[in-house]
């Protein structure tokens, strides 16, 4: 597999390397030294072989491999799966395979606000189970991914349709930091209460929608004042604070490595107006979103 989608534009060059595949058979998994896969297995069981060892993945959950890995199916039962077929450099042109291996990618990650892919890196874990509610979010995120890249309503398509790639890798991001609890990945892993995880995945989940307080307390099945003291003793802020924190990171990765309109991206976080949005931007970054864009770009530009 050589994941490209082709503008359909014909006076144009322009191809992007991911591929969607809506209900996947995994037939022919061919993608050594081509690209990373992810999987979202729905429901079924798929038992796989890879590097002389033998794994299931079951539904819910995600599947990562990258592009060193050869994984054969060997059986499945009952399964409903979609996948992406992706180079990292569908996410920035600086994520070349070479320089995700590299000793200084972590670094150069870290710097730029940039993916880790740990996920598919690290060798051992292919697995990350997932929440039923990040199942059915995963699935609408992936119907975005896939309609953008066949519709290509104007010429922010690419843009759009890695936005919305962008969300499913910081879902990921947050079940691989609930897992191996790494510090790096965010604040979500540091959350032990069960109640408190429930109330940050509805969060994390519908933030682009209107979220009021009593949405959260009803998602964490908890009292307004417990659960507001559960917030500001294992996250330092209440809900709502939450919930404004999250929109403004998912809106700086939009802002950093995409060239989404910002009212666009203001919509598309939760936002009721681009003047709101710049506000809250503003007293969070200390910028501007369009100097922010501006600055990041320019940045990374000069570190790579």
């Amino acid at each position: 597999m050589n994941p490209q989608t082709f503008e359909r534009n014909k006076s144009t060059d322009r191809i992007v390397p991911i591929q969607c595949v809506r209900g996947d058979t995994l037939k022919d998994l061919d993608i050594k030294d081509r690209c990373f896969l992810l999987m979202i297995i729905y429901e079924g069981t798929a038992h796989f072989q890879l590097r002389g060892i033998s794994f299931d993945a079951i539904g819910p959950c995600l599947v990562c491999f990258d592009e060193k890995d050869s994984p054969k199916l060997v059986r499945k039962r009952a399964l409903k799966c979609d996948s992406i077929y992706f180079k990292p450099t569908f996410l920035n042109v600086n994520m070349t395979f070479s320089r995700i291996h590299s000793e200084s990618y972590e670094h150069l990650a870290s710097i730029h606000d940039m993916f880790l892919l740990k996920p598919f890196t690290d060798t051992g874990r292919y697995v990350f189970p997932v929440f039923d509610e990040d199942a059915d979010h995963l699935s609408r995120l992936f119907s975005r991914v896939e309609r953008a890249l066949r519709e290509q309503t104007d010429w922010y398509w690419s843009c759009r349709s890695r936005s919305y790639f962008m969300e499913m890798m910081l879902l990921l991001e947050r079940t691989y930091g609930l897992i191996e609890q790494n510090e790096a990945v965010g604040c979500a892993n540091k959350i032990q209460n069960p109640h408190l995880k429930k109330a940050v995945i509805y969060i994390e989940n519908n933030y682009r929608e209107t979220v009021t307080l009593e949405n959260v307390v009803k998602a964490a099945s908890l009292n307004h004042s417990t659960l507001t003291q559960l917030f500001k003793t294992e996250l330092n802020m209440t809900p709502i604070e939450y919930l404004w924190h999250h929109r403004l990171v998912v809106a700086k990765k939009f802002l950093e490595f995409t060239e989404l309109p910002v009212g666009e991206i203001a919509s598309r976080c939760g936002f009721k107006t681009t003047q709101h949005f710049s506000r809250k931007f503003e007293e969070k970054m200390g910028s501007n979103p369009t100097t922010f864009r501006a600055d990041a770009v320019a940045t990374r530009k000069r570190s790579f």
